[in-house]
This record gives C-alpha cells, structure tokens and sequence, in this order.
C-alpha cells in the first residue's frame, strides 16, 4: 500500500462519520450519503489528489456539499423531466408504457430541436455531463450550454402540453 494510500485511509476514518452525516442533511438519504462520501474518497484515490493536512478537513468538505449539490440538481432536472412527460391514468406503469414514453421522447428531441440544442440535451441527460463538461467538448461557454439546455425544456415542455389539450 502507498503512502498516499495510506494517508486517504487515515482520512476516510478520521472524517468518514462527519461527512456522511453532513451529507445526510443535504439529501436525506442514508444509503446515497454514504455512497457520496465513498464516491469523494474514491475521486481522491483516483486522481491523485492529497490534500494538507490543516486542510484536508475543509476541502473533503466542500468536496461531499458539491457532490451533494451536483446530486440534488440531477433530482431536480429529472423531477422537470418526468413532470413533461404526460403520465398515464395508470398508477403502476408497465415497462412497455415506460419504453413507449422515452422512445416518444427521443423522437421529440431528434426532429424538434435544432442541432446545437439537441446535442447539448443528449451530452446533459444521456451522457450525465456536467455544464463545464458540455461546454468543453462542444467549444462553446457555460451560458450558452444552460440557453441551449433552456431551450430545449421549453420546447419539448410546449410540445406535450400542446398534446394534452
């Protein structure tokens, strides 16, 4: 075992009940705060990252609340989602209505959105990238992503209260 593991172990025992509890006050999940502070050590180990010792407490910190904040917005931009796609009179929907709705979904995002827009969409929801992450990939700045991304909920949200009516 290497040193710099070593000094993470020493941190995951020292912070772990801390951080998960921190955690739990932001999701209210006890499993998925568990898995984000796991999740934060892993990223650690993985990218080599060792932060000092007067410091390690404030940056595993800060490190679990933006994991938590990317989390809670995930929920949230899934919530908008769900909620534009028209829900059956049924209670338990079966796996088919599930497949019909998302392939009604693809289709709208494939003919209704403009090229731009819809490559942001898909890199956002399909691939989980993140705006900074959209907007490297595709050369163009966060503002742009989020007006895309905008864009894209609006005319998909019109779209099915068009067929509601």
């Amino acid at each position: 075992m290497s040193q710099e593991q070593t000094t993470i172990e020493g941190l995951f025992k020292k912070h772990y009940a801390r951080l998960r509890r921190m955690a739990y006050t932001f999701l209210h999940d006890e499993e998925e705060s568990k898995d984000v502070v796991s999740d934060v050590f892993t990223r650690m180990m993985q990218a080599g990252t060792q932060p000092d010792d007067d410091k390690a407490e404030g940056y595993l910190a800060i490190s679990v609340r933006n994991r938590c904040r990317d989390i809670i917005a995930h929920q949230q931009i899934r919530q908008k989602m769900e909620r534009l796609i028209p829900v059956d009179n049924m209670v338990d929907l079966s796996e088919t209505t599930e497949q019909q709705r998302y392939a009604r979904l693809r289709h709208l995002v494939d003919t209704a959105l403009a090229p731009q827009t819809r490559e942001v969409f898909l890199l956002r929801f399909d691939q989980h990238q993140k705006y900074q992450e959209i907007a490297a990939t595709l050369g163009i700045s966060e503002k742009t992503v989020y007006k895309h991304l905008h864009q894209a909920i609006t005319t998909l949200h019109e779209h099915f209260k068009d067929q509601e009516q």
